[in-house]
């Protein structure tokens, strides 16, 4: 849904600041139909942040910060008139929305038989010789593997071109994107061992978004994920339909005065949001549990809700992790 169009039913902007909005949106949403002179997208964002923010280009408002910490993110008046809304809607304007993709529309991609059958039972192999950690470490990340199955996803796997690809930071598209997600990739790509046990309370079990903008984290599982071992959940959904901006009006607009939902976690003013399974089913939507076979690769769009899954029984997962975030979520 576009901006304007939700707005409109709040009534907290004019008519006049609306058709302003209106006019650069639909250029933005398309092809610039109205304003073909104007080269730079962004650009035509920052004149819709100026308008109703008074906000610059340099602002923080741009960039990558999630956390309702600082000024204006914190802004009571400026999230009822809509902030967090505006930089989740047109951060997705990057590119016009009919070159979106299945990883923008839904989320969710999964591509199975991703590697050489030979070096899928030496990765998996030389997963389980790796610590039982879940975050990135100095001695876990895979650009230092020197066994031959790590070693072959990092030199001859297509795994980094595929995954910078959805989110549009293939060298002949941005050489600034392209330069920043190499380096995340790079220094955020690591062999995770999730040790998952029943009922830990662990709070990556509640659905809940890391970023307001699309955001990519990817997982390769060398063995099989079956519903019981706790797969990855996730949302699929257009987190600008009318249903999910009404989420996420009223949930900024909580935070914004400090009267969110203690029980969403601490996470939730941190630009982390939490959901609740029973408002996914208001909305229509399904909690998707992502059981695959050996061989695949699961990339998500986390600015879509997911969640760890629960298990049957104590098991511990192995893949290659990994997530890019990029510094600039407004620029093409």
């Amino acid at each position: 849904m576009k901006f304007y169009e939700y707005m409109k039913k709040h009534k907290v902007i004019n008519e006049e600041d609306l058709a302003f909005v209106k006019e650069r949106e639909d250029d933005l949403y398309a092809d610039q139909k109205y304003r073909p002179h104007i080269s730079d997208r962004f650009q035509l964002i920052q004149e819709v942040g100026k308008k109703l923010y008074n906000i610059e280009p340099n602002s923080i408002v741009y960039s990558a910060h999630k956390s309702f910490d600082t000024l204006p993110l914190n802004n009571p008046d400026m999230n009822r008139r809509g902030l967090h809304l505006f930089r989740m809607i047109f951060s997705r304007y990057r590119f016009p929305r009919d070159q979106d993709t299945t990883f923008d529309k839904s989320g969710l991609v999964i591509m199975e038989d991703f590697l050489k059958d030979e070096f899928v039972k030496l990765v998996s192999e030389e997963c389980a010789l790796y610590p039982l950690i879940t975050n990135k470490q100095p001695d876990n990340l895979l650009v230092d593997a020197q066994t031959p199955g790590l070693k072959h996803v990092v030199v001859d796997s297509p795994l980094k071109e595929v995954v910078l690809s959805f989110i549009r930071c293939k060298e002949n598209q941005s050489k600034y994107h392209y330069d920043d997600a190499s380096a995340k990739y790079r220094r955020n790509t690591f062999i995770q061992r999730v040790l998952n046990k029943v009922d830990d309370k662990d709070e990556q079990k509640v659905l809940h978004k890391d970023i307001f903008f699309p955001a990519i984290k990817f997982w390769y599982f060398p063995d099989e994920v079956k519903e019981e071992y706790g797969p990855f959940n996730f949302v699929e959904a257009d987190m600008v339909s009318e249903p999910m901006l009404d989420f996420f009006y009223e949930q900024s607009n909580m935070i914004a005065i400090d009267a969110w939902d203690r029980s969403r976690d601490r996470s939730h003013p941190e630009g982390s949001m939490r959901i609740f399974d029973h408002e996914i089913s208001d909305m229509g939507l399904v909690r998707k549990s992502v059981a695959v076979p050996a061989n695949t690769l699961v990339i998500a769009n986390v600015g879509n809700f997911h969640a760890r899954g629960n298990v049957t029984k104590e098991w511990t997962r192995n893949s290659i992790h990994g997530s890019i975030r990029i510094n600039e979520p407004f620029r093409p």
